[in-house]
């Protein structure tokens, strides 16, 4: 059976890719620092990804106890809406530390088992790391670092057999979407300006992004590394959105 950790697996996108793995037969080892409850087909590991002993003993535990590593999926993620004049340097680092430095902890640590099993890490970025969006600035830059780094993972080892790709969504209904939507003066107004910036008019579903990640994890995508795959409902096909910063509170 092939075994998957997936960080940031509690909510959203993370918690549809983790039970879409499990319904397909996969072990899955879902990461969070606050683990959800009600998934019996999901082993939940509390774990702060941003810090490299947390990230070194988790993929150590999983090898151990499930004696292989096939798939890696780096989702953990927070949003900070702010420019970078407003953004102090701790908002930044916590930004960074989350987006981008637990994509290169959890692969440092992971890569010498992926290579065992020929082994896939796929990374969860976003549009916004190939465009930007107004008064996201720490987003964004996070954002476009995993896209780059996954480029730097594909090519240094791609001679062991590892095949890595990043994901990028446009909106998503997620926790965090709904955060920005209700921090707007008008939320239902955010909402159905969301949905009219896509060509296919709505957003995207966590499924949909899982079903992608899942895609990408088999066979069937046995020669796909080294991409960002947009899944954007055609966003992209157009000029980028004037997104407006969250009103404070």
């Amino acid at each position: 059976m092939k075994v998957a950790l997936v960080t940031g697996a509690s909510r959203g996108i993370g918690a549809a890719i983790a039970k879409r793995f499990a319904q397909d037969g996969v072990r899955v080892i879902g990461v969070s620092r606050t683990p959800a409850d009600g998934e019996p087909d999901i082993e939940f590991v509390r774990a702060d990804v941003s810090r490299p002993a947390d990230v070194e003993r988790l993929v150590k535990e999983v090898v151990e106890r499930h004696g292989r590593l096939d798939v890696v999926v780096n989702n953990a993620a927070v949003e900070h809406e702010a420019t970078v004049v407003d953004t102090t340097p701790e908002e930044w680092d916590h930004v960074m530390a989350v987006n981008l430095r637990s994509v290169f902890l959890c692969a440092k640590y992971a890569i010498p088992h992926l290579a065992r099993t020929q082994g896939v890490i796929i990374n969860v970025a976003s549009v916004d790391g190939l465009w930007a969006e107004p008064a996201l600035a720490a987003y964004c830059a996070a954002k476009g670092g995993v896209i780059a780094l996954t480029r730097a993972i594909a090519i240094d080892h791609g001679g062991e057999g590892i095949r890595c790709m990043c994901i990028c969504p446009s909106y998503v209904e997620t926790d965090m979407l709904e955060q920005f939507y209700d921090a707007q003066p008008d939320p239902a107004a955010a909402r159905a300006g969301a949905a009219a910036l896509h060509p296919l008019g709505r957003i995207s579903t966590p499924a949909e992004v899982a079903s992608l990640a899942v895609w990408l994890s088999s066979d069937e995508a046995s020669f796909a590394t080294g991409q960002a795959y947009v899944l954007d409902g055609g966003l992209t096909a157009g000029r980028p959105p004037a997104r407006k910063q969250a009103s404070p509170g």
